[in-house]
C-alpha cells in the first residue's frame, strides 16, 4: 500500500502518479498499473449515466427506424409510390424526438416533455392536413385546442411540483381542465360549421366540474378527508 508523498492520497497498485495532485510516485516492487486494479473508479456515475442514455437512445432509434423504412418499402412495392407510409414514417420519427429529448435533458424534464410533445404533434397534424387535403381544420380547431391543453398541463405540473396541489387535488384540477377543454372543442367545431351552439360538451363539463368541486370540498374538510382515507387507505 502506497501513499502520495505530497498530499497523502492512497495510491492504487502500479499508480505512477497521484490522481489528485499528479505528483510522480514510482515503486519498483509494485505491479504494473495495467495489471492492477485501480483504487478509484475509472468512470464516474455521471459518465456511466451519459453512456447508458446514449446506448438506450441509439437502440431506440434503430428499433423505430426499421419499421419506418419497412413501411416505405412496402408502400413502394405495393403502390409504386409513397402514399400512406409518410404518415407512419413521420409519426415514428416524431415519437422518437418526443421521447428522446426529455430523456437526454434531465433539468425540468416534465416541461420539456410536454413542450416537445406539443411541437411534434403539431408538426405531424400539419403534415396530415397538407398531405390528405381534407380541408382546413388544423388552425381553426386543432391549434387552439392543443395549445390550451398544453398550457393547462404545464400549469398543473408547475402547481404540483411547487406543492400547491397534492395528488388528490391534482385529480380534481385535471377533471375541471378536461371539462373546459371539451367546451372549447365543441365551440370551435360549431363555429367552423357556421353555428354557435353547444351540442355535447355540457354533458362532459357538468360531471367533470361536479366531481372536481367535490374533490376540493373533501380535501378542504379534514374530518371527511380523514374518514375517507381510513376507509379506502388513500
Amino acid at each position: 500500500m502506497a501513499y502520495c508523498v505530497h498530499c497523502g492520497v492512497r495510491l492504487g497498485e502500479g499508480e505512477k502518479a497521484c490522481p489528485l495532485c499528479h505528483t510522480v510516485s514510482v515503486d519498483p516492487a509494485e505491479k504494473n498499473a495495467s495489471q492492477a486494479e485501480r483504487a478509484y473508479p475509472v468512470h464516474t456515475p455521471e459518465q456511466l449515466l451519459v453512456r447508458s442514455k446514449r446506448y438506450f437512445l441509439t437502440l431506440f432509434a434503430i428499433l423505430l427506424l426499421v419499421p419506418a423504412l419497412l413501411c416505405v418499402v412496402i408502400d413502394l412495392l405495393i403502390g409504386g409510390s409513397i402514399s400512406w407510409s409518410i404518415y407512419a414514417f413521420t409519426a415514428l420519427i416524431l415519437m422518437y424526438i418526443t421521447i428522446a429529448v426529455p430523456i437526454w435533458i434531465d433539468k425540468k424534464k416534465p416541461y420539456f416533455a410536454l413542450i416537445t410533445g406539443y411541437v411534434c404533434l403539431m408538426l405531424y397534424l400539419i403534415l396530415v392536413e397538407k398531405v390528405s387535403r381534407s380541408g382546413s381544420w388544423f388552425f381553426p380547431i386543432v391549434l387552439p385546442c392543443m395549445t390550451l391543453f398544453t398550457l393547462m398541463a404545464l400549469l398543473l405540473v408547475r402547481l404540483y411540483r411547487h406543492q400547491v396541489l397534492g395528488k388528490f387535488t391534482l385529480l380534481g384540477a385535471a377533471l375541471g381542465a378536461v371539462g373546459i377543454l371539451c367546451l372549447l372543442i365543441d365551440l370551435l367545431i360549431a363555429a367552423s360549421l357556421g353555428r354557435i351552439a353547444l351540442l355535447w360538451s355540457p354533458y362532459v363539463l357538468a360531471p367533470c366540474l361536479f366531481v372536481s368541486l367535490l374533490i376540493f370540498f373533501i380535501n378542504g374538510n379534514r374530518a371527511i378527508r380523514e374518514e375517507i382515507r381510513r376507509r379506502v387507505h388513500f
